[in-house]
């Protein structure tokens, strides 16, 4: 799983350089993570509701317990985001090599 999981991000870093530095296709990283971000989740919730017993129900009973956890999600949303976007960036003005070494 180990060596898939680093060989699936490498691929991933490759043709995130192959987009950003494309001229034909013309992405900026605020598109290209427009674009990937819906895939993520298509791929990782499913993955996450079978793996994860009952976290619908535990989010919900932890939010309805204090609500500042709705806080910590968004937060971690944001900060998510904020590191897609970085991890981008240092792609478009680097390489991908760079940024997995």
């Amino acid at each position: 799983m180990c060596i898939s999981a680093t060989a699936a991000r490498a691929l991933k870093s490759v043709l995130q350089g192959i987009l950003l530095s494309s001229e034909g296709e013309k992405l900026n990283s605020m598109n290209l993570l427009l674009y990937m971000a819906p895939i993520a989740v298509v791929f990782l919730l499913p993955a996450t509701l079978f793996m994860e017993e009952n976290v619908v129900g535990i989010t919900l009973a932890l939010a309805r317990d204090d609500v500042k956890i709705i806080w910590y999600l968004l937060f971690n949303s944001s900060l998510a985001y904020f590191v897609n976007l970085t991890n981008f960036l240092v792609t478009k003005h680097t390489s991908a090599l760079t940024l997995q070494v």
